[in-house]
């Protein structure tokens, strides 16, 4: 019997490398680092690409190592006084730690991409040598890499051309900020290419479907560049959340060969009702299971350890926590909307100055595009009427309508008539 690695396994189920360490918003931290790194400009149609990577191990250590040298801080910091006030914003900066982890190293701390040259890679000690920090994947297994080329290897060009300049859009007023330039000075003083170096996972990670699934992340990201009224920052949160959602998304469509059947979450909006709990507890195991079923499918009669299976499970579970669709990582557990979540998915549901009836929000786009059933007409087309009373999943839905409203993206009219969507950003 021949043997099989997690990721080349993960490449072949799913385009990419979905690997637990790499679970959350490291995808999409990944994502930007292929799209503002590659020498040949953002999302070129070139099959073979360059990347300029930075690691930023200067800042990282400053906030998270006491073990830097205080010659390298002198080097680069005016006093003590500097220094302090230069870790403390640092520290705001970084990324939202992956829950259930403890207090990162250096190596796991990872800035967030407020601005161009907070863009880094990995990095990590190479032996017990501290002086010495190489630029290698421990985070950024390749899910980025392949979410890179699938928006590059868009067949639709018109939408691939207003993606390009809606990611470009969201840094250029920023060139000159002093945010970013303190992040490029720091920057210059971690390692980094010396000139652009071809990536291995990224020129595996071309298994591009180009199907509906592929689109409907596409369409996604279009339509939250698309939205001017709202600050850069939030665009790019919204593309880091939607990335890892709909990974999530992905876990459920190209596993559901292995088990032969049209598959989907339960949301538990309302969190009032245990019977809707338990059926979300539920629908998460399911949703779980199908992932090892789906592995045992692909692999084919190759052989893969438990540890290098596991490696693959706990993407998803750990993803989806981080992203708000479950409750916890550990414990009882079930699927649910965090605010973020709801805003992020108003966001890539609706188009810049359009408006989307909240019923079409929930049954065209959630249920039949995401799988996410939470009305009574998903529960009644997925067949949870035979098990749960109707009235059940019409009170979820109210309870999601109060949700989008808390996030500003629901407007009610006099007629009673809910839509979703920013409105007018003229």
């Amino acid at each position: 019997m021949t043997a099989i690695k997690a990721p080349d396994l993960s490449i072949e189920m799913f385009g990419g490398v979905l690997y637990a360490d790499s679970a959350g918003a490291y995808p999409g931290l990944e994502l930007f680092s292929f799209l503002l790194g590659v020498e040949e400009g953002i999302l070129p149609s070139s099959p073979d690409i360059k990347l300029k990577r930075y690691a930023h191990d200067f800042a990282r250590r400053l906030v998270h190592d006491e073990s830097l040298p205080q010659e390298s801080k002198t080097n680069v910091l005016a006093d003590k006084h500097s220094e302090e006030s230069i870790r403390k914003l640092l520290s705001c900066l970084e990324l939202e730690q992956k829950a259930g982890t403890k207090k990162p190293t250096w190596k796991g701390a990872h800035f967030f991409p407020y601005t161009k040259s907070l863009v880094h890679w990995d990095a990590r000690f190479r032996g017990e040598n501290t002086s010495n920090v190489i630029l290698e994947r421990q985070y950024y297994r390749g899910a980025g890499a392949y979410i890179f080329n699938v928006l590059r290897f868009d067949p639709n060009q018109e939408r691939l051309n207003s993606i390009r300049n809606g990611i470009s859009e969201l840094f250029d007023n920023k060139e000159d900020s002093p945010l970013e330039n303190l992040s490029r000075t720091l920057r210059k003083h971690g390692s980094f290419d010396k000139a652009p170096v071809s990536d291995e996972v990224e020129s595996k990670s071309r298994n591009v479907f180009n199907d509906e699934l592929e689109d409907l992340f596409r369409d996604g990201v279009f339509n939250i560049l698309s939205h001017k009224s709202i600050p850069a920052v939030s665009k790019i949160k919204a593309i880091v959340n939607w990335t890892g959602i709909w990974l999530i998304i992905v876990g459920n469509k190209r596993t559901r060969i292995a088990v032969e059947n049209n598959s989907y979450f339960i949301i538990d909006c309302a969190g009032t009702n245990q019977q809707l709990r338990r059926a979300s507890q539920k629908s998460l195991k399911d949703y779980l299971k199908q992932i090892a079923d789906g592995i045992t499918y692909f692999r084919a009669g190759r052989d893969i350890t438990s540890a290098q299976s596991q490696k693959i499970k706990g993407f998803f579970a750990s993803t989806a926590a981080n992203m708000k669709l479950i409750n916890a990582l550990t414990g009882r557990r079930h699927f649910t909307f965090g605010l973020n979540c709801i805003e992020t998915l108003a966001l890539v549901a609706v188009h810049s100055n359009s408006e989307m009836p909240f019923e079409d929000f929930v049954y065209d786009w959630l249920y039949k595009k995401c799988s996410f059933v939470i009305g009574r007409r998903s529960a009644s087309e997925a067949g949870l009427l035979n098990v749960l009373d109707a009235s059940i999943f019409e009170e979820n839905e109210r309870k999601l309508a109060d949700q989008v409203k808390a996030v500003g993206m629901l407007r009610v009219y006099s007629d009673a008539t809910k839509m979703v969507g920013l409105g007018s950003e003229k």
